[in-house]
């Protein structure tokens, strides 16, 4: 339906363009003749086509006018924001400006039928609010938007973003965080969810490789998980560093960050000290946008 509105719309502007054209070469034409013209009420009539030329010409142009408009409006780009739970909602992508007015957001708990549809035609990037990729981030998703277009009669165009944890952004975020609280004995721990894919999530893996080249060279930067392995108690006992700053490779606090987060009580068992960092939602809302300029 959407290919089928802009191929209308371009053969309605080839034709304002050809109705355009034929106007002014009449319009001239007729000029021309003018001068030649063997009696005054030939002339009168020629003068009355050099009018009705100019007229054709002016509602071609206002003709095109209107369907670009039109198709612009196709062309306009929205923004759908997918996000795990409803805590998460209003977090918008890091480093994307978006225009306000074409945002839809919404949560994988939210009912996909209520979801609201861009228009026919119109390019939706999709962000998932998500700190990693796997099945949430794929299969879930997949089925959620599946489900919400079902009722639309067009096929959307949807652009799929990276998930959030892959966001260099929120690296600059955790590292602008982390460099005041760096002393000489200080270790950074990042404690993620683990996967039971066979191929875990790299996102993890590659915020980690980010914080090495944000912070400052020789600082311990540590990777451990749980529900996985290496588990994140198992790396704090074995770091070098006795004050460890654990950063959650989470989006927001819940049963994750209560439960199977190394607590204070597990670095003194080991002859540490221990210091819980934001989540990202919290890193993102308090750090401005990063600029490298």
């Amino acid at each position: 339906m959407a290919q089928a509105h802009a191929h209308r719309a371009w053969s309605g502007l080839l034709f304002c363009a050809l109705a355009f054209a034929a106007a002014v070469v009449g319009a001239v034409f007729c000029g021309e003749k003018i001068d030649a013209a063997p009696s005054l009420s030939y002339a009168r009539h020629l003068r009355l086509l050099i009018y009705v030329h100019f007229a054709i010409a002016q509602f071609s142009v206002l003709v095109a006018a209107i369907l670009l408009y039109r198709l612009h409006r196709h062309w306009r780009t929205y923004y759908l924001i997918i996000s795990y739970n409803e805590n998460s909602m209003m977090l918008n992508p890091p480093g994307v400006r978006m225009v306000p007015g074409r945002v839809i957001r919404c949560h994988l708990g939210s009912d996909p039928t209520s979801l609201p549809l861009p228009p026919p035609g119109a390019p939706v990037l999709v962000y998932p609010m998500l700190m990693q990729s796997g099945r949430a981030g794929g299969e879930r998703m997949e089925a959620f938007l599946h489900t919400a277009f079902s009722r639309a009669s067009y096929r959307p165009l949807l652009f799929f973003q990276p998930v959030l944890g892959a966001s260099p952004w929120l690296a600059h975020a955790a590292a602008d965080r982390i460099r005041p609280l760096l002393q000489p004995s200080t270790g950074v721990l990042v404690v993620a969810h683990g996967s039971t894919s066979p191929d875990p999530p790299p996102e993890p893996a590659l915020f980690r490789r980010r914080l090495v080249e944000l912070l400052p060279a020789g600082t311990e930067i540590c990777l451990g998980y749980f529900q996985s392995q290496p588990d994140a108690h198992d790396v704090l006992r074995h770091m070098r560093a006795k004050h460890v700053l654990l950063l959650p490779f989470l989006l927001t606090k819940g049963l994750h960050f209560n439960r199977d987060l190394p607590k204070q009580e597990d670095a003194i068992a080991c002859g540490k000290t221990l210091q819980i960092l934001p989540v990202a939602a919290t890193l993102l809302n308090d750090t401005p946008p990063y600029d490298k300029t």
